[in-house]
This record gives C-alpha cells, sequence and structure tokens, in this order.
C-alpha cells in the first residue's frame, strides 16, 4: 500500500485492542472490529498470525518517536537556544517552539501510515481466514 493511500484508508471499522502477555511480551489480541462486528473475527488466528507484526509496528513507532525527539533536540532546540543566548533575541526560540508543531505532526502522520498498514493486513487476513467458525 503507497504512503498516501495508507493514510487515508478508512480504520472507522477497525478497533484493534490487545493485552501484552507477561511471559513473551507479545500481544494477545482481545478485539479486532467496532460493535457491529466484534464476534466476526477469531482473535486467537489474529493473536497467532499477527502478534509479532502488531509488536513490531509499536517497536518501530516508539523508535520513530525517539528518533524524532532526539534530532530535534540536537538539530533544532540546542541551536535555537544558542542563538537566542547569542543573539540577545527570543525569536530562535519561538521558532523552535513552532517547528516542533510541524515536526510532531509528520512523524505523527507516518506512525498513522504504519497503523494503518497494520490495520490494513489485520482486517485481509482476519477478512479472509479469521472467520470465527
Amino acid at each position: 500500500m503507497k504512503f498516501f493511500e495508507a493514510l487515508r484508508w478508512p480504520n472507522d471499522h477497525m478497533d484493534l485492542r490487545y493485552e501484552t502477555d507477561k511471559y513473551t511480551n507479545l500481544p494477545v489480541v482481545t478485539r479486532v472490529y467496532d460493535t457491529d462486528r466484534a464476534n466476526d473475527a477469531d482473535v486467537g488466528f489474529v493473536t497467532r498470525e499477527f502478534a509479532s507484526r502488531i509488536k513490531q509496528a509499536q517497536d518501530q513507532i516508539e523508535s520513530n518517536r525517539i528518533m524524532m525527539l532526539v534530532l530535534y533536540i540536537a538539530a533544532v532546540l540546542l541551536p535555537a537556544l544558542v542563538l537566542t543566548v547569542v543573539k540577545g533575541t527570543i525569536l530562535p526560540a519561538g521558532f523552535a517552539i513552532v517547528y516542533a508543531f510541524v515536526v510532531i505532526f509528520v512523524v505523527e502522520m507516518f506512525n498513522q501510515v504504519t497503523i494503518n498498514r497494520m490495520l490494513k493486513e489485520i482486517d485481509d487476513g482476519a477478512g479472509n481466514n479469521g472467520r470465527r467458525k
């Protein structure tokens, strides 16, 4: 699935909920769809097939957020604070704060694509193979 297609994929019918198994640290899916289709998917099948990929997507989202924070501090915030002190004006610090909102928006856009790709993969798998018998 392409980036913008994944960004706009309609996921309003999905309601993925899981708990983390304390022994394997993998997700145990407790719910896949919203109330209209809640009993339609076999959560055991979804857990067996997609637990490692859900964990992988969760780890990717967390690493995106950490990378964003480290890069933002190193490349934007610290230089802006140094320029604020050296120049004696608040303008660079203000720019850094406004730029933070842009960076957070872009990173969360990538995270939403990761979530939507995972949900589409689960939807396709649960829709075809994971029907409750």
